[in-house]
């Protein structure tokens, strides 16, 4: 069984590869990472969906400085920062904090309660996904699978993932090494990662993160699609495609600016 004959894919719409500077030396996403051309095919449609290129346009200093902040405050806590705790890290004013968070959520690179309070911020959210990420003694809740995947290397700590096949309820656990960057190990040996796309409401957590899961078969997924996302379009991808879309996406967004850019 190949995933040409089992797995209806989307390509690129534009076969051009975006990348966008985030810092000096630093480009979103890594492409250097990517090895695979599925996992390259993933990557692009997953950018695409989201309106990357759009969102990450024309970011303020001050946003990415909060942004940083927010993330930051996640690997050290294991939770969403309060805007006093923000406030702190930052040395910013809760009128311009409150300011930027809300443009941020207009980007749709955190996410916030009716009153105003962070819930999530990519790949982190408040709330039980099914996708828990233990970085040393720090447990969070990943937006879904590629988020879980790459949230160790963006923090070059090793990673220990803890998700449920949405199709049978069964367990299946990944391990990374290498400071997040690499595979340790994964059960069971045959669980694999859908790719999902679909995009709405401005808001990757209520619509993508929702088609992105690890599921413990080949097997299982189909039974999942059939059932639950009929005619979805998306990419299936081993674990490790998985982990190098997560590294991608996600180990650019605390890199250092390189002072030999």
């Amino acid at each position: 069984m190949t995933t040409a004959e089992t797995f209806e894919t989307t390509a690129p719409a534009t076969g051009t590869r975006l990348e966008i500077s985030l810092r000096p030396g630093v480009a979103f996403p890594d492409w250097s990472v990517v090895t695979s051309e599925t996992a390259a095919e993933a990557l692009q449609s997953i950018l695409e969906a989201f309106g990357a290129e759009t969102r990450w346009s024309g970011l303020g200093d001050g946003e990415d400085r909060v942004r940083r902040a927010i993330l930051e405050h996640y690997g050290e806590s294991g939770e969403a920062p309060s805007m006093a705790a923000l406030t702190q890290s930052t040395g910013m004013a809760r009128d311009v904090l409150g300011e930027l968070i809300g443009k941020l959520e207009s980007r749709d690179m955190v996410v916030l309660d009716p009153g105003g309070t962070i819930t999530g911020a990519y790949p982190f959210t408040e709330r039980d996904t099914g996708h828990r990420v233990r970085l040393g003694d720090r447990l969070l809740n990943a937006m879904c699978a590629i988020d879980a995947l790459g949230a160790g290397a963006m923090y070059h700590t090793d990673a220990t993932i803890d998700a449920t096949c949405p199709a049978c309820g069964g367990a299946i656990h990944v391990e990374t090494e290498d400071n997040g960057a690499a595979l340790a190990g994964f059960s069971p040996s045959t669980a694999v990662v859908w790719s999902g796309i679909q995009y709405f409401d401005s808001c990757a957590a209520e619509s993508l993160c929702t088609v992105i899961a690890f599921f413990c078969s080949d097997e299982h997924l189909v039974t999942w699609r059939n059932a639950k996302h009929p005619g979805g379009k998306g990419v299936r991808l081993s674990m490790d495609e998985g982990l190098q879309v997560g590294k991608a996406i996600f180990t650019p967004l605390l890199a250092p600016a390189s002072l030999a850019a």
